[in-house]
């Protein structure tokens, strides 16, 4: 599959990240496509842009290379770890710089001043009512607002939540499988529901969910069989490897009293929504964590943890792929000590267990369901 964008007489060379994992899917859909079409067809190049959910770097390399946007500022805003480390990558292999014109912002962040909004499609329609109601801080009737989708991923929702937090919403013609919507803001003010506060009862645990968590608002069946089977030991420091909300690391806390906790995750919101929670319920244990933005466990140390707690996902965005586990099952050896653990809890139907032995050579069975297993695995 090719990896070089042509578009309005540039040629990009994009790719995914990381590299080798997805080699043969393309950093960009023609979702992108229609919203770079809707930028450079304005008659006045828009000075000040705000890019959403830009999920490999695609549009600001595009936007940043076009001579018509030379004089504008451009901010990219992202939940994503992984988005970031591909827009780096992507901007080197276009000789591509930011050189004060284009901004980074994190998904918790205010939104700035803008003529002209890009926004790619979340998956998580929470984000999406999120940043909806963000947007009304900045648009203005006269804004220009696309927002690009493919039409697999497009239910009626979201032209209700277009309409319910903005007023009115247009389309483009459908191309190629996907299409634009358009926001027309009519002055309306909403309040907004997220965070998210509320309790998991069994564990007394009060929690704190910002919108992009997975399984927001309520405790996913895969974590409460884990919370419901945990781990017993003196560990001493614990890894919340893809920690969410931080659920299973607030477990940790309440079994190991004297365990440091890393609460590590691709997602901002995740690990703002885990440091609430943690302040929420152990606020005396506050000093004993840290949160980092990292794509599996890139930054840890070699072995430094004792016990890796893991409930990977299998999607990348839209995307179902293993990639995500095997490189979180591969960090996990390297940052644990010899001794050391991963627990791992996951649907039976991904067969985890082939993985765990190339890895460490072998694995445990600790507890199965209909649905769920959960799987030990030591390094040698």
């Amino acid at each position: 599959m090719s990896h070089e964008l042509q578009i309005n007489s540039l040629h990009l060379s994009l790719s995914r990240y990381p590299k080798q994992a997805t080699n043969d899917l393309q950093a960009w859909n023609a979702a992108d496509e229609l919203m770079l079409n809707f930028a450079f067809e304005q008659t006045t190049a828009a000075k000040r842009i705000l890019i959403m959910n830009d999920e490999f770097g695609a549009l600001a390399c595009a936007l940043l290379a076009a001579p018509e946007f030379a004089d504008s500022q451009i901010h990219w805003l992202s939940d994503s770890f992984i988005a970031q480390q591909a827009l780096a990558e992507n901007l080197k292999a276009n000789n591509l710089t930011m050189d004060g014109r284009l901004t980074l912002l994190s998904s918790t962040d205010s939104l700035p001043a803008s003529d002209m909004v890009l926004m790619r499609q979340p998956k998580s329609l929470n984000y999406l009512e999120y940043q909806l109601i963000a947007l009304q801080a900045i648009l203005s009737a006269d804004s220009l607002f696309a927002c690009g989708v493919m039409l697999k991923n497009l239910p009626k929702s979201v032209f209700s939540l277009f309409e319910k937090h903005l007023g009115k919403v247009s389309t483009s013609l459908a191309k190629k499988k996907a299409r634009l919507l358009f926001g027309h803001y009519q002055g309306i003010s909403s309040t907004s529901p997220y965070p998210k506060q509320w309790k998991v009862a069994e564990h007394q645990f009060k929690l704190n969910d910002h919108a992009n968590v997975f399984c927001f608002g309520k405790l996913d069946i895969g974590s409460r069989f884990m919370l419901g089977n945990f781990p017993q030991g003196d560990f001493q420091a614990v890894v919340d490897l893809g920690c969410g909300n931080g659920l299973l690391g607030l477990q940790a806390l309440k079994h190991y009293p004297k365990a440091k906790v890393s609460f590590c995750d691709e997602s901002a919101m995740a690990l703002a929504s885990a440091k609430n929670n943690v302040s929420l319920n152990f606020p005396e244990r506050l000093a004993d964590c840290e949160f980092n933005h990292d794509n599996a466990l890139q930054h840890q140390a070699d072995n430094s943890a004792d016990l890796v707690l893991c409930n990977p996902p299998f999607h990348q965005q839209n995307t179902i792929s293993t990639h995500i586990a095997q490189q979180m099952f591969r960090d996990a050896k390297r940052c644990l000590r010899s001794g050391g653990q991963l627990i791992v809890v996951a649907n039976r139907h991904l067969g985890y267990h082939p993985l765990l032995k190339s890895y460490f050579g072998g694995y445990k069975l600790l507890a199965s369901n209909n649905k769920f297993v959960i799987l030990s695995s030591t390094k040698r």
